[in-house]
C-alpha cells in the first residue's frame, strides 16, 4: 500500500462561487438581535458574514462521515484523526460585501503541521480563503482546523449539569454577557448548513465524542464576540480580526464577551466561560470612520 504524504496536499486550491444573500444576512442579524430597522441603508454583510456562504457540508448525504462532516481525502487531506475543531482564524477585511454581489472564494491549503500534545496526536491544517465580491478582493481568511485523536467517552455518558456561572470579570472596558442555548445552536447550524453532529446530536456528542453537552460553535462564539465589539464601537470599521479557540463552550453556559483598548485602533477581546476560563482570545484592529 502506498504511504500517504499529507504534504502533497499543500498548495492545492479550489474556487467556489455564491451570491451574497440578503436573507442570510438578515437572519444572522436576527440571531444576534441587531437593529436593522433602517431599510434605506444598503445591506452590508456583517464582517464575518462570508461564513454563511460556500457551505462546506453542501454535499450528498453519501459523502458525509459519521460525524456529519464531509469525508476527508478529496480536496481536504486524508488526516487519520477522527475529531476536528475550528481552532481559529486570522481575517483581513479589504472591502465591505453588499447583499446581491457575486462572490467567489479561492481556498488554498497553506500548511499542514503534525504535532504531539498532551491529548495525543494533532494535525493543524491552515486554509487561506480569498473572498472576492464582484471580482474585487473583500476578505482574506486564514482558517485553522485542528484534527485530534478520538477520546473514550465515559461509560453511560449522558448530560452533565451546566457549569456554574461566574461573575463578570473586571479590568475590561466593556462586558456583554450572553447565554446561547439549543435553539441558538440549531439556528446557527441552519444558517451555515453545518451538519457537524456535536452541535445538535446530544446522544452522539456525549456518548461518542465524550463532551458533557452540545458544543457551542467556535465561529458562533467568535461572531458574538465581534458583534459585542461593534456594539461598543459603532463608528469603527474593522480592519483585522484574529482569534484563537482555547477551550470549548457548551449550550446554556453563560459567556462574558469582553474587550479593552490596547493602543491606537487596537483592541484585545476575550470570550470567557464558566470559572473564568478563556474560551476565545482575540485581537481587533480598526480604522475610525
Amino acid at each position: 500500500m502506498t504511504e500517504i504524504n499529507l504534504q502533497d496536499w499543500v498548495g492545492r486550491s479550489s474556487t467556489e462561487e455564491d451570491i451574497a444573500s440578503s436573507v442570510s444576512a438578515a437572519r444572522l442579524a436576527t440571531l444576534l438581535e441587531q437593529d436593522v430597522s433602517d431599510e434605506s441603508a444598503p445591506l452590508t454583510l456583517f464582517p464575518v458574514g462570508h461564513w454563511l456562504h460556500f457551505a462546506e457540508d453542501d454535499v450528498p448525504m453519501s459523502e458525509l462521515g459519521t460525524d456529519g462532516h464531509v469525508k476527508l481525502g478529496g480536496f481536504m487531506p486524508p488526516v487519520g484523526l477522527p475529531r476536528r475543531m475550528w481552532a481559529g482564524s486570522k481575517l483581513e477585511f479589504h472591502a465591505p460585501i453588499l447583499a446581491g454581489q457575486k462572490l467567489s472564494r479561492t481556498t488554498t491549503i497553506e500548511s499542514i503541521t503534525e504535532k504531539t500534545g498532551g491529548s495525543g496526536s494533532l494535525c493543524f491544517v491552515v486554509l487561506r480563503h480569498e473572498v472576492s465580491a464582484d471580482e474585487n478582493l473583500a476578505t482574506t481568511d486564514r482558517h485553522t482546523i485542528v484534527y485530534r485523536e478520538a477520546t473514550s467517552a465515559p461509560e453511560g455518558s449522558s448530560a452533565a449539569p451546566a457549569r456554574a456561572d461566574s461573575p463578570a470579570p473586571e479590568g475590561w472596558d466593556w462586558v456583554r454577557s450572553v447565554r446561547p442555548n439549543e435553539v441558538t445552536l440549531f439556528r446557527y447550524s441552519a444558517l451555515t448548513f453545518n451538519s457537524h453532529r456535536i452541535h445538535y446530536d446530544h446522544p452522539y456528542v456525549t456518548g461518542v465524542e465524550g463532551y458533557p453537552g452540545l458544543v457551542t460553535h467556535g465561529p458562533l462564539t467568535a461572531t458574538l464576540l465581534l458583534d459585542a465589539f461593534t456594539r461598543n464601537h459603532p463608528e469603527a470599521s474593522v480592519a483585522t480580526y484574529d482569534f484563537r479557540a482555547k477551550s470549548p463552550l457548551f449550550a446554556n453556559e453563560q459567556i462574558h464577551l469582553v474587550g479593552r483598548s490596547t493602543g491606537a485602533n487596537t483592541h484585545e477581546l476575550e470570550a470567557i466561560g464558566p470559572d473564568g476560563q478563556t474560551a476565545i482570545a482575540a485581537t481587533v484592529t480598526t480604522t475610525e470612520s
